[in-house]
């Protein structure tokens, strides 16, 4: 590689760099790899090397001790000034310290060489720094113009404004440090109560699992027990039909017999004595019997059973019944009120205000209905999908308290209602066509009593909400009948 590729060649990732960032070893880097580098603290070294040649300034001596000094031990120099060019021990350094005259003097860590520190076109120190050209200049740099209309400072200055601006990012990632501290402490802390939380969930799902097993058994022999009740049925009535058409057979069948015999017969004289003579008239001879019945019973039509019909839809409205009672009883919607709330992730479709929720069906046709139990501070209406999530205003159901005291909310005007609820089982009848919403208590014996019926057009999907309010009044809802 040539020299000049090497110059702009970062020594660690080993690509070319627009803006070479010289150490004082001499070695240029791009800045992302300087910034990597000294990111890593290592473990004895209290100071920045090159991350190439690892260099960092070992001991350097005292310039103005004499040699020989402290019984010929070395004092080493603990800063260097850069005005003076001199490197001084802690006792020699105290002036500069000390006296205003050397305020103004640059002190760094020991320098053994200052060579790297200089103008190499004027071998002087470089006191100074170009911002427009983002390097160092010496005095005799700005004596002979070239930096005349660029923003020059002297280091100390610069390195005055650059420690303000990195106390500033020092303190905000050091902010940053304890907000993650927190975050981790907050979450650290959820971790212990959501493994009980979690725990609880999975007794919960073991025993919803055993319940949907039972109802599942359920459903399923409910629904052998319809075919198997609706193949006796048929089989039973065929088997009736044939029977009944076996015995009409039977009887035309003797009566065939009877007149056979009656055919051949060669004695005239029994046959006319078991026929009771015959009648001769002026067209025809008509067979004349006292035995009348056996008349009628020719003269009655054979029984044609009905067509067992192929229609199932009672069928199918007994499956439908029996998976309703199902959904009822596995898919039992319980909603509870609890004091804290729950780390659950946003969602367009979660209310963040309002303790409230929808059902996932909506409808926009047709009559439904529902009964529900409702515990503690609850509401339970209907309204439309469309209904605002996010924030206070214009989101809210309307809310019935723990006294039995009712209400009853729409377009938010309130009318309260003088009847006090005796149970908390609620019915709430929707007839979409006809704009009507009708709520009910449900008694011990099932019987409806008239709440309240509120009349509108609906323009949109509707669905059915809930909300609950005060955890320390146990409020719920449930879902118990479709």
């Amino acid at each position: 590689m040539s020299s000049l590729e090497e110059e702009l060649t970062c020594s660690v990732c080993r690509d070319f760099f627009s803006q070479a960032h010289p150490l004082p070893c001499g070695h240029s880097f791009c800045s992302a790899c300087i910034r990597e580098a000294w990111s890593v603290q290592v473990e004895g070294k209290s100071r920045f090397t090159c991350p190439q040649c690892q260099e960092e300034h070992g001991e350097v001596l005292c310039d103005c001790c004499p040699p020989g000094a402290a019984e010929g031990q070395p004092l080493l120099a603990v800063k260097t000034c850069l005005k003076c060019e001199v490197s001084l021990c802690a006792e020699h350094l105290q002036p500069h310290l000390e006296r205003p005259a050397f305020s103004t003097h640059l002190l760094v860590d020991p320098l053994g060489d200052l060579s790297q520190r200089k103008c190499p076109t004027h071998t002087e120190i470089l006191r100074y720094y170009c911002a427009d050209e983002r390097v160092y200049v010496c005095s005799d740099c700005l004596l002979d113009g070239g930096h005349a209309q660029h923003k020059v400072k002297a280091l100390k200055q610069v390195e005055e404004d650059l420690k303000i601006i990195l106390q500033t990012l020092l303190s905000k990632a050091e902010e940053k440090l304890k907000d993650g501290v927190q975050i981790l402490k907050e979450h650290e802390a959820i971790d212990s109560t959501m493994a009980d939380s979690l725990n609880k969930d999975h007794t919960q799902v073991e025993r919803l699992g055993s319940d949907l097993q039972v109802q599942v058994k359920r459903l399923v022999d409910a629904l052998r027990e319809i075919t198997k009740r609706e193949k006796q049925q048929v089989i039973k009535r065929v088997h009736e039909d044939c029977s009944r058409v076996r015995s009409d057979m039977c009887q035309v069948l003797s009566i065939q017999h009877y007149l056979a015999s009656l055919l051949a017969e060669t004695d005239p004289f029994l046959l006319i004595w078991v026929g009771h003579g015959a009648k001769q008239t002026c067209c025809s001879t008509a067979f004349q019997s006292d035995d009348t019945k056996l008349l009628a019973d020719l003269n009655n039509p054979l029984f044609i059973p009905e067509a067992v019909s192929l229609d199932r839809k009672h069928i199918l409205e007994d499956i439908e019944s029996k998976y309703r009672e199902f959904i009822t009883g596995t898919l039992r919607c319980l909603m509870t009120r609890v004091k804290n709330r729950l780390p659950c992730a946003a969602h367009p479709e979660r209310f963040d205000h309002w303790p409230q929720v929808l059902t996932a069906q909506a409808f926009t046709s047709g009559t439904h209905y529902w009964e529900l139990e409702a515990e503690g501070f609850w509401d339970i209406g209907i309204c439309y999908r469309s209904i605002g999530r996010k924030g206070k205003d214009g989101n809210a159901f309307g809310n019935n308290k723990h006294d039995r005291k009712l209400a009853a909310w729409h377009n938010r005007r309130k009318t309260r209602l003088t009847y006090q609820m005796t149970g908390n089982r609620v019915a709430v009848a929707v007839d979409y066509g006809a704009g009507t919403v009708t709520y009910s208590e449900v008694g011990p014996s099932n019987n409806l009593t008239h709440l309240y019926t509120f009349s509108t057009l609906f323009t949109q999907p509707v669905c059915l909400g809930f909300g609950l309010y005060k955890a320390e009044l146990n409020s719920r809802i449930s879902i118990v009948k479709l």
